[in-house]
């Protein structure tokens, strides 16, 4: 009784002073996480994918559904800054048309009683106009016109007239700014828009890297658990094993071989649901992955190896990083500027419309086409005219609401800024905890590791001296087992934690070196 109670007292002695060191000293993986898992058994080892973590994340951003649909938005809203532009891209017009009419005469120039005057007109017209982005409106118009009359009234029986002409008009209060924003409104905001998608892009890429992480380390988690459970059930038939020779030996009674063997059967049972856990994790990164169905019987074998390196970090540090490089408040922010330039829109129509302008003609006119178009050659024949149009609603009371709901709106959108600052703030602080505590689980599941292994070995040399039973060693192998799977546990735990730091401040994607590109 006291050389246990000894045994039991340096254990723990051994195991305070090892815990105290490894608060300091550098991790070091126990030996079943310093090499790759066993595949299972059933697994078709010739058909071995061997994928480490970068490959993954690439095959990811590829081929997963969600990276396609949001790059295909991407591409939409850099088209919607084309449709925008529209707007300010020359416009071509033509226009033909011909009438003709059989009537009597109205007036006695035209012709006498009883007489039918004939009009043929042919009318074919050309227009060019260019909006530009000071509001600016330029028009080119070449008309031109054939009559054919009988009437006592026509120039010429066969009369050609062409007439060039150019006008010039621009807005001066509603539509114009001298920044230009507000005539230019509609595709600044359309290149807001497609910039805010991009962003989106960079939301949608973290969130499948964190989730495709998340699935590589289960199917690590859920290999070596399979390997840890294939151990548990190697120690279990040594010790089955021993008994059967400690029976031999009359040691002990043949009935401690049914425990023995309990144990055993409960630890091939344990291996088998292990073994189904792999399946599981392998399906739920093939889903992550979007891999063809025919890829989805070959099994995979993670190559990268969870490895713990501890950190440290400051929540206040980190929220400055987030603030900095998070996506959403950036989009935040394009909303912002978007919905001011809608202030502006809305605050500039309520100004009246005062548009000035100017028209410029060239005619020219002849028995021959040709001749009209020499005579515009000639501008013997001209014209001019000034124009200055203006429109105003005097009571405002449209354009004053819609000026209010935009300045509400912008103020809105800036309280959301706020609130997602809030909420950043709130991610951050819950990352920085969640891998500080996975952090030190790491080193307390590592000394629990090793003080149970420890005492196991204590209880296994005991029961070879008739001082323990097939109950108690097997009690102490589930704790070692236990007790392993704790340890890898918390480092991948670890490896996830981190990761959702990254994301949370919004470096994950740099700190994996992905490079997004919309195509």
């Amino acid at each position: 009784m006291v050389a246990r109670r000894f045994v039991v007292a340096l254990v723990c002695l051994t195991g305070s002073l090892a815990y105290a060191d490894d608060a300091l000293a550098p991790y070091v993986p126990p030996d079943f996480m310093s090499a790759l898992p066993p595949l299972p058994a059933r697994a078709d080892a010739s058909a071995t994918w061997r994928l480490d973590l970068a490959e993954a994340l690439k095959i990811a951003l590829h081929q997963n559904l969600g990276i396609v649909i949001e790059r295909e938005n991407v591409a939409v809203a850099r088209l919607g800054v084309d449709v925008s532009r529209g707007s300010f891209e020359p416009l071509l017009t033509v226009g033909l048309d011909h009438n003709r009419s059989d009537q009597p005469p109205i007036t006695v120039q035209e012709g006498g009683a009883g007489e039918v005057v004939t009009f043929i007109t042919d009318d074919w017209r050309m227009g060019l106009g260019q909006r530009f982005e000071t509001g600016t409106q330029v028009q080119l118009d070449f008309q031109n016109g054939r009559t054919r009359s009988s009437a006592g009234t026509a120039v010429e029986p066969l009369n050609f007239r062409s007439t060039l002409s150019l006008t010039l008009s621009q807005p001066l209060l509603r539509g114009f700014s001298t920044d230009l924003v507000v005539p230019r409104a509609d595709v600044l905001k359309a290149k807001i828009s497609s910039e805010r998608e991009r962003r989106q892009l960079a939301v949608t890429a973290a969130e499948i890297v964190e989730r495709t992480e998340d699935a590589y380390w289960d199917v690590v988690q859920a290999l070596y658990r399979y390997d840890l459970q294939l151990r548990s059930q190697k120690r279990a038939e040594e010790q089955v094993a021993l008994t059967h020779r400690q029976i031999d030996a009359g040691i002990l009674a043949p009935s401690d071989l049914i425990s023995a063997d309990s144990v055993l059967a409960q630890r091939k049972v344990e291996v088998l649901q292990a073994e189904a856990g792999v399946d599981q994790a392998w399906d739920v990164l093939r889903n992550v992955l979007n891999l063809p169905r025919d890829q989805w019987t070959r099994p995979i074998l993670p190559v990268d190896l969870p490895r713990f390196d501890a950190m440290t970090v400051s929540a206040e540090d980190e929220l400055g990083v987030a603030i900095k490089n998070r996506p959403e408040l950036a989009q935040l922010d394009l909303d912002l500027e978007s919905a001011l330039i809608s202030v502006r829109q809305a605050e500039n129509n309520q100004l009246p419309q005062i548009d000035v302008g100017v028209t410029g003609s060239l005619i020219g006119q002849d028995a021959t086409y040709g001749g009209a178009l020499s005579g515009i050659g000639k501008a013997d024949t001209h014209a001019y005219s000034v124009l200055l149009n203006f429109t105003w609603t005097p009571l405002r009371r449209s354009t004053s609401a819609s000026a209010e709901i935009e300045r509400k709106r912008h103020a809105l959108t800036g309280v959301r800024r706020e609130q997602l600052v809030q909420e950043v703030w709130f991610a951050v602080r819950d990352a920085v905890r969640a891998q500080q505590s996975a952090a030190r689980q790491v080193r307390a599941a590592a000394t629990s590791r090793e003080l149970t292994n420890q005492s196991l070995d204590v209880e296994q040399r005991k029961f070879l001296s008739n001082q323990s039973t097939n109950f108690v060693v097997a009690q102490k192998q589930l704790d070692l087992a236990n007790a392993q799977v704790q340890e890898l546990s918390a480092v991948l735990v670890h490896k996830k934690a981190t990761a959702a730091l990254l994301r949370a401040t919004g470096r994950l994607l740099d700190e994996r070196h992905i490079l997004l590109d919309a195509k």
